[in-house]
């Protein structure tokens, strides 16, 4: 079941191979719009890509947060952005995200005992740098509450893939910059692996139902109002006061 999340990773990180960092109008998935300022009571400055803009909002944003959205241009070049949803605190910067890929971290081989034994061992390494020992220590924090925490900075677009096994099935969140939050379960049944998947976004629905024939098991696809990371930055705010 490792290699399907592998696999399920791998289909999110194609949209970042097409995604440009310019304004994508009319885009077919969900785009990333950071609130950059609040200018009234309904209006705030906006950042989609590389283009600022304003616009109105009937949802109180809150400034300098990143939130997933569709994006219309539709006649008059009228603009129009629905859905916003949050992004998740630990999703909201680059920070703690370690430039590598799936495989090298999620191996065949893959148990929660080796696991734990790979963060401490980097931990306690004194050639690890401020930053990989922040990443580490969250992802530590992580599977201390059973989350395995993988945070990955793949051609400069995070990636966030979050599990917790559960006798013969795995738990899983994901997040995507251009496909938004994924979360599911991936169940052992006559020796064979189904997938049950939950999107936020109609257009994410869609593009996965082309493409998750390429994990070659039986797959089941809904939409959901709400999906929440298995761990959160709450999560680190919890065991600092504890």
């Amino acid at each position: 079941m490792i290699s399907t999340l592998q696999k399920l990773a791998g289909i999110g990180n194609t949209i970042t191979d097409h995604s440009a960092s310019a304004i994508n109008f009319n885009a077919n998935l969900p785009i990333t719009i950071e609130v950059l300022k609040q200018l009234g009571h309904d209006r705030f400055e906006l950042k989609l890509g590389r283009k600022e803009l304003t616009t109105k909002s009937q949802k109180n944003l809150k400034e300098g947060k990143k939130y997933w959205g569709n994006f219309f241009q539709g006649k008059g070049g009228i603009l129009t952005i629905s859905h916003l949803y949050p992004q998740p605190l630990l999703f909201q910067s680059n920070d703690d995200f370690l430039p590598l890929s799936l495989n090298t971290l999620l191996t065949p081989h893959f148990s929660m005992e080796n696991w734990k034994a790979f963060l401490i061992h980097h931990l306690s390494d004194e050639d690890t740098n401020k930053e990989l020992f922040s990443a580490l220590s969250i992802m530590l924090l992580a599977l201390h509450k059973g989350v395995v925490h993988l945070p990955l900075l793949i051609e400069e677009k995070k990636m966030l893939l979050q599990f917790t096994k559960e006798k013969e099935n795995i738990k899983f969140y994901a997040a995507f910059e251009n496909l938004g939050p994924v979360q599911g379960t991936l169940s052992l049944s006559n020796n064979a692996v189904e997938a049950y998947l939950e999107v936020a976004y109609e257009k994410s629905l869609f593009f996965l139902q082309k493409e998750t024939h390429k994990l070659g098991i039986i797959t089941e696809l809904s939409l959901c109002n709400e999906i929440q990371p298995l761990f959160d930055s709450n999560d680190l705010l919890l065991d600092l006061k504890g």
